[in-house]
């Protein structure tokens, strides 16, 4: 709570120092020839008088109005109005303080005789230029650190907003493609140009409508169409070289090492890495990955993020995904170039390795009738995995309307674990009613081959489309589980000792055919055919042996915990839909969906039985304006696993089994949603809500026997319905020194379930609300400071007394901030809180997370980097999650590294790194 009070007075402070700047300037333009046409998001900038530095500039809006505020009195200002095919005006004005706010009433722009540029003084370049379709920034009217690269530089650019990934919109809508001197940068991947070129060599930002997205759907509004940026450079780049080189160590033997290093020349590009850790945290961020190391340009199969930051790309960790206390390391190189017949190639290697060692606490409170089962579980886990990927892509234009892409991938992976599980559980808090101890040891293997294929193909006719995708791939999973097990029951007195391995071999075969085919068949309408195969051969083998006493091999064949399942068959998706454009704010496309599955599923012990499914419904979407609404249904068979019929008993005391019974299930699912942007407020408004209806729907039905031993089984259940809200507002403010952005959202849900345990069930009622605040402010980016808060409630209330309605409200607040002063040295500093209202015993409900370090920047545009930094000054030494499943609340603590010094050296190769500090550094905790 500290660190928002202290974000509320910043901002009340940045507000009083707004306020002592309050002279206004106002006025509309007009064409000198015809009085009523307004000269529409013309430039005003704001000079001193005399002076060639830029105060202020604005847009004149939709009726050709400015408003200038902001300004100093006693002080003559120079006006400099530019407005596309109009003469320059200039005007000086002069600010009082007894009459702060002028009216300069119409002011008139003469046209100009010919298209001939018009002679602009270079000192008084406007920062942007209004043209027809065209808008363009002067890129040294908006001052950024020397070490600032593009995507700094974007974030000073009125209308111009970038996401946590770096995505980036221009006035709401957003950009699909970054050129540099108007082609293609290392294959057309935006981040490689945002976040690597410097910001001091471009010359202009120019923005624009995508013209070859309008020509593939003519029927896109003009607030859906993507924008493309357009970098002018001051000179140009042929070849080069850029990345980063660090190292480093600290307290308890930690340390991080790494490097990464893109070499291009021309239409090639070898990107290479390596990387190591011990200290919980990725070995580059996911963009250096994605555009540095190449993975955007070959194209990635799989994504996996954590909440701290960790992430996985192609199932390989770049660290700090796992839990607990992680060591990482990898190396990788990949290879682009485009061929002199335009054909891009791509191939790509990594390898990945990690290691965790997890300590876990849960307390489980389960609600069972007037008493409850309390679940005490201590478990250490240690993980080791490798994993190497090779893949490619290829990109073939065979003409201007065709092209084909090819990616093949092959990934080869080994992991093991070894854990041990203490459990406790007590009816009610202090009767005591079985312990166990498990250890086991577990060792793995997979491959995975892939290849797919894509032929996209526009035609002369406006609108007429065709796309065809082939998708072959085949997974061999395998899994050895020895598991030693002690249980003892206090009731009766008994015991029960297992000492089994249980190995586990899924195959997986799949291919797929895809088509889809748009045709016009007037202005007002257009119709679309969707036809999809998926042929599917899968394997789940289970084979489970107990300990020979005699030799100490697992030799003795259990059939009771042995079958194999196979299931294979076909399931096809047709869809057709027609488009009908009414005006030009009312799109309704309504449709059809024809689903079949026929399956065959085959076991050794049990009865085999097919599966055949048909599924017709209509499906319907709506555009009006900034509304739009879509009605989707969905059919789909449960997975292989859980119509495997043998039990999983390696915790003894959480036994969980299939049911071949399982039927497909269907959805249906609404989605409304509303987004706008509005350019005169540079504010953002989202909007959404989404429902689903789902019969068959899968539950867990559980048995909990009166010694505490629970038994689950998936079933079908019909009713499932729920119901999400999401909102947000953002609004920027943006002059020559000050950048404020605020936001306000919250989420809500509602879903209606059904909980079955012991045989009794009960409708359940989960409800969740999320409102959150954040504000960021950057002072000239010499203070930046950054404050987010969000408190989440979540109720679950039942139909019957068997089961208690439970509660949990927990607050999470994050405040950042970094000071780059004196020069050459950046300050910052991270504070998170997490609060909890579920008080258990030995579980601390207040987490509270500082972070601290500072920079020294050495060489020209601060290349070389040395940094001190303290990771958890407060030795908190946890992480915590609490959360409502079915009848209980859960309650986990998990290590972390706790509190330790780490010093890292840097060096900026061409310097393409970013300005040091805040949520964009290299380094994060």
């Amino acid at each position: 709570m500290k660190k928002i009070t202290l974000s509320l007075f910043f901002l009340l402070l940045s507000c009083v120092v707004f306020a002592q700047k309050n002279g206004v300037i106002t006025g509309s333009l007009v064409d000198s020839t015809n009085h009523k046409v307004t000269l529409n998001y013309a430039t005003v900038s704001v000079f001193k008088a005399g002076d060639t530095v830029l105060i202020t500039y604005k847009l004149s809006d939709d009726k050709g109005v400015f408003v200038i505020n902001g300004l100093q009195t006693g002080i003559k200002y120079k006006l400099v109005i530019n407005a596309w095919q109009y003469h320059i005006l200039r005007k000086e004005v002069m600010l009082e303080a007894s009459s702060p706010k002028i009216d300069l009433g119409q002011l008139i722009l003469s046209e100009k005789a010919n298209n001939l540029q018009e002679i602009v003084i270079k000192a008084e370049r406007p920062p942007i230029i209004v043209r027809k379709d065209t808008i363009e920034f002067n890129a040294e009217s908006f001052k950024t650190l020397p070490s600032a690269v593009v995507e700094d530089l974007l974030k000073k650019l009125p209308g111009v907003s970038l996401d946590d990934d770096g995505n980036i919109k221009v006035n709401g809508k957003s950009v699909s493609k970054i050129l540099v001197d108007g082609k293609e940068f290392f294959g057309g991947d935006q981040q490689i140009a945002t976040k690597n070129l410097p910001a001091n060599i471009i010359d202009k930002v120019q923005v624009m409508d995508d013209q070859e997205a309008k020509r593939a759907n003519p029927d896109l509004v003009a607030a859906d169409v993507p924008q493309v940026i357009n970098l002018k450079l001051k000179r140009a780049i042929k070849q080069g070289m850029f990345g980063k080189l660090y190292g480093g160590g600290g307290s308890a033997e930690l340390f991080e090492t790494g490097g990464i290093l893109n070499v291009f020349r021309d239409t090639s590009q070898v990107s290479v890495l390596g990387y190591g850790n011990n200290v919980n945290k990725p070995g580059f961020s996911m963009a250096d990955i994605q555009r540095i190391g190449g993975f955007a340009r070959g194209g990635s199969s799989s994504m996996m993020i954590s909440s701290s930051g960790g992430f996985s790309l192609d199932n390989i960790s770049f660290g700090g995904l796992g839990s607990g206390v992680q060591t990482s390391a990898g190396a990788g190189a990949n290879f682009n170039t485009v061929t002199k017949k335009g054909i891009k190639i791509n191939a790509k290697y990594f390898y990945g390795q990690t290691s965790d060692l997890i300590t876990r606490e849960t307390n489980e409170d389960q609600k069972l009738g007037q008493g409850s089962l309390i679940t005490r579980n201590s478990s250490k886990q240690e993980n080791k995995n490798y994993i190497h990927t090779i893949s490619g892509r290829i990109d073939f234009k065979i003409d201007s309307l065709t092209s084909l892409f090819i990616t093949p991938s092959v990934s080869l992976g080994t992991s093991r674990g070894d854990g041990l599980d203490l459990k406790n559980s007590y009816r009610g808090s202090d009767t005591k009613i079985n312990d166990a101890e498990n250890n086991s040891i577990s060792d793995g293997s997979n491959t995975d081959y892939s290849v797919s294929a894509t032929l996209n193909r526009s035609f002369k006719k406006r609108g007429r489309s065709f796309n065809s995708n082939l998708n072959i791939n085949k997974k061999d999973n395998g899994n050895d589980n020895f598991n030693t097990s002690v249980v003892n029951f206090y009731d009766d007195g008994t015991s029960r000792n297992i000492d089994q391995l249980r190995g586990n071999e899924v195959r997986n075969f799949g291919m797929s055919l895809s088509a889809n085919y748009s045709e016009p068949i007037s202005k007002e309408l257009s119709l679309s055919f969707v036809a999809r195969s998926n042929y599917l051969d899968n394997e789940n083998a289970l084979a489970t042996f107990y300990k020979n006493p005699l030799n100490q091999s697992f030799d003795i064949a259990v059939p009771s915990l042995s079958e194999t399942v196979r299931q294979s068959g076909i399931k096809n998706n047709l869809a057709s839909s027609l488009r009908w454009r009414i005006t030009k704010d009312l799109d309704i496309n309504p449709g059809m969906v024809f689903n079949t599955i026929s399956l065959r599923n085959r076991f050794i012990k049990y009865e085999n039985f097919n599966q055949n499914y048909a599924f017709f419904a209509p499906q319907l979407s709506v555009r009006y304006k900034i509304l739009s609404m879509q009605y989707t249904p969905s059919f789909s068979e449960p997975n292989v696993n859980s119509i495997q019929p043998v039990a999983n008993n390696t915790d003894p005391l959480f036994i969980q089994e299939g049911n071949t019974s399982l039927q497909p299930e269907k959805s249906h699912s609404v989605y409304l949603s509303m987004f706008k942007y509005d350019l005169k407020q540079s504010m953002n408004y989202n909007f959404s809500i989404n429902g689903s209806l789902r019969d068959n729907s899968t539950v867990m039905s559980r048995k909990v026997s009166a010694e505490g031993v629970q038994t689950s089984r998936p079933v079908n259940v019909n009713g499932i319905w729920s119901f999400s809200m999401f909102g947000n507002l953002s609004k920027d403010y943006k002059n020559e020194k000050t950048q404020i952005n605020v936001g306000l959202g919250f989420s809500t849900g509602y879903r209606k379930s059904l909980v079955i345990v012991n045989d009794i069930k009960s409708n359940t009622y989960n409800f969740s609300f999320t409102p959150r605040a954040n504000i960021r402010f950057n002072l000239n980016d010499k203070f930046e400071f950054s404050q987010r808060y969000s408190i989440t409630s979540n109720k679950s209330m039942y139909d019957d007394p068997f089961y208690t309605d439970l509660r949990t409200i927990s607050q999470t607040s994050s405040s950042e901030l970094v000071v780059r002063f004196p020069k050459g040295v950046v300050w910052e500093s991270n504070y998170n809180i997490q609060f909890n209202n579920q008080k258990v015993a030995g579980f601390n409900n207040r987490l509270q997370m500082w972070n601290a370090g500072v920079y020294f920047l050495f060489l020209k545009n601060d290349r070389l980097q040395l940094k001190f930094s303290v990771n958890d000054i407060l030795n908190s030494n946890v992480g915590r999650t609490v959360y409502i499943s079915e009848n209980s609340i859960r309650d986990m603590q998990t290590n972390n590294l706790g509190r330790y010094g780490l010093m890292t050296l840097t060096y900026n190769i061409q310097n393409f790194g970013g300005k040091v500090g805040g949520k964009e550094r290299f380094f994060g905790f």
